[in-house]
């Protein structure tokens, strides 16, 4: 009796391919990355990429796209400065952590792709994360305007594109004690 190798369909072969893409732009880079290699990682044909993705762009985007989890929601009762620093370490990881170089890789390699990058990062991480930041504020009995929500991610995002070495929590906790507590406070948020 011959036992043969069962195949995989559906989400277990969609989260094999979209780990594919992420372990090749992390070895060969986007500009090198071809539907034929993420198929070979994947165990998989280029017929079964095709299937779901028109083109290396949309297969990138869409395993991007998953690598990034919206903020934690920050329970009732949370002082300020921690739910800040809950929101600010999560959007740090999301900028830095070991997957987060797939998006270094491919803002620095993609010629065309980088404003697309930098809008699936915002609809994904940033907006969330801002939302998070005036909820905590409110929550707090403050107002807080889109400057003011916004300067947290920037700062770190800022950093993180400049070249810096990943924020340190130090970094993180002076972002929130130098500048956001003392823009909310001005608000009335303390």
């Amino acid at each position: 009796m011959t036992v043969t190798a069962s195949r995989r369909r559906g989400e277990e072969l969609r989260r094999a391919i979209l780990d594919a893409v992420v372990e090749q732009l992390g070895t060969v880079g986007y500009a090198k990355l071809s539907t034929n290699k993420v198929a070979a990682a994947a165990g998989t044909g280029k017929a079964a990429l095709y299937r779901r993705w028109r083109n290396k762009e949309e297969l990138v985007r869409d395993a991007l796209r998953d690598l990034l989890s919206e903020p934690p929601e920050i329970p009732d009762g949370t002082p300020l400065r921690d739910g800040l620093l809950v929101l600010l370490r999560h959007f740090d990881r999301a900028l830095n952590d070991s997957r987060g170089t797939a998006f270094q890789t491919v803002a620095a390699e993609a010629a065309d792709g980088t404003g697309e990058l930098r809008s699936l990062f915002h609809e994904s991480v940033t907006r969330p994360c801002e939302e998070r930041i005036a909820d905590l504020v409110r929550a707090h009995g403050g107002t807080a305007g889109a400057s003011a929500v916004s300067a947290g991610p920037a700062l770190l995002f800022y950093h993180c594109f400049a070249g810096g070495p990943r924020s340190t929590d130090a970094q993180i906790q002076a972002v929130v004690d130098d500048v956001l507590l003392p823009l909310f406070r001005e608000g009335g948020a303390a």
